[in-house]
């Protein structure tokens, strides 16, 4: 009876060692995927992030490109005006000292 009980023990006690092995296994693969996973989804976020940066600097540069040709063009416009201007001024002078 010893022996039988014995036995049991021992084919219980190596039962359950398999078993564990087996769940320790399946938990740690689906361990390994989920880490997978999230070191997948913090790539994608990390180059989301870099490609917003970047197209944010793109379009400051862009911006101030626009704003120094429209300073440019703004003074030239000003220039422009200002010499026809003094142009039509002196003709008006001239107009003036013809008819006295």
């Amino acid at each position: 009876m010893k022996k039988v009980s014995l036995s049991m023990i021992l084919l219980a006690v190596f039962a359950i060692t398999l078993t564990s092995c087996r769940d320790t296994k399946k938990k740690e693969d689906a361990g390994d995927k989920i880490e997978n996973s999230l070191d997948e989804a913090g790539d994608k976020a990390e180059d989301a992030w870099d490609d917003t940066k970047d197209a944010a600097e793109d379009t400051w540069e862009d911006t101030k490109d626009a704003a120094e040709d429209t300073w440019d063009e703004t003074k030239k416009a000003a220039d422009t005006i200002k010499e026809k201007a003094k142009k039509t001024g002196e003709k008006i002078e001239e107009k003036i000292d013809d008819n006295q």
